[in-house]
């Protein structure tokens, strides 16, 4: 499986512009399901990538946004991953 930063970026953006401090995988495919055929996409696998570089925390069956992920964002232009 390959990574997919424009997903990886959307998952980042979902968990950031959410009420809840965190959110489950499956709340996230929920919320991306329109713009991404989740279920072939490996939103579990991006989540995973994303924790290796330390841009989210699990925190059991929920995941949860990391300072650096917060900073990652607040850096990233926007259309960062485009066409990637």
């Amino acid at each position: 499986m390959k990574r997919d930063m424009n997903l990886a970026l959307a998952i980042l953006k979902t968990l950031e512009e959410n009420k809840s401090s965190h959110l489950s995988e499956f709340d996230i495919e929920a919320a991306l399901k329109n713009a991404f055929d989740v279920s072939n996409r490996g939103v579990g696998y991006q989540l995973n990538l994303l924790a290796d570089a330390n841009l989210v925390r699990s925190m059991g069956s929920d995941w949860r946004l990391t300072w650096d992920g917060h900073e990652f964002l607040k850096s990233a232009a926007p259309n960062t991953f485009e066409d990637t």
